[in-house]
């Protein structure tokens, strides 16, 4: 039998790993933490590895709200402002949790580690039964950001992804007129 190069022993050990992780009992989600933590029973908090999502931001994806324009103190014979009782409650925007919760909250999901990150801040890759891959729909629906901190097994698949949904103006990518 031939020897095997180390590059393809590599790759033949991440294939095996993979295939082993994919194998794992499912679970089911029971709550969604953020736009890229979910829980899943008898595993805990589950971060989707390789991406970022944009719900984390206080701001919108353009950046902090400008500031509004300095106004003079009124004149001492104007009238004060009138007052409005109660209270108002607005809803964050997070259009990745809502995703989320909508996509994996009590559906059955398995859990795979990634072999280069290993069980590292609970990161791993979540499949639905079907074999869709969570962390690459949240790209490909323009929910999240590839996160680029570190390196992990499905990384170059991610940023194509990513690019394929900014250029089809996807999700946070979409552009928005200016008014």
């Amino acid at each position: 039998m031939g020897r095997m190069s180390p590059v393809r022993v590599g790759i033949a050990a991440v294939v095996l790993l993979l295939a082993g992780a994919a194998g794992a009992d499912a679970q089911q989600v029971t709550k969604i933490e953020s736009g890229d933590t979910i829980v899943v029973e008898g595993v805990g908090k589950v971060r989707l590895l390789g991406i970022r999502s944009m719900d984390e931001s206080p701001f919108a994806p353009g950046g902090p709200p400008t500031a509004p324009a300095r106004q003079d103190p009124p004149s001492p014979t104007s009238l004060p402002p009138s007052a409005v009782s109660g209270s108002l409650k607005l809803k964050p925007n997070r259009p990745s949790r809502d995703f989320l919760t909508t996509f994996l909250l009590g559906k059955t999901v398995t859990i795979q580690r990634d072999p280069l990150i290993g069980d590292k801040n609970h990161l791993a890759y979540v499949f639905l039964p079907d074999g869709t891959l969570a962390n690459a729909e949240m790209l490909r629906q323009g929910m999240a950001r590839v996160d680029s901190s570190r390196e992990f097994a499905h990384e170059a698949e991610f940023k194509r992804i990513e690019s394929d949904a900014q250029g089809a103006g996807t999700g946070i990518w979409a552009v928005t007129p200016k008014p």
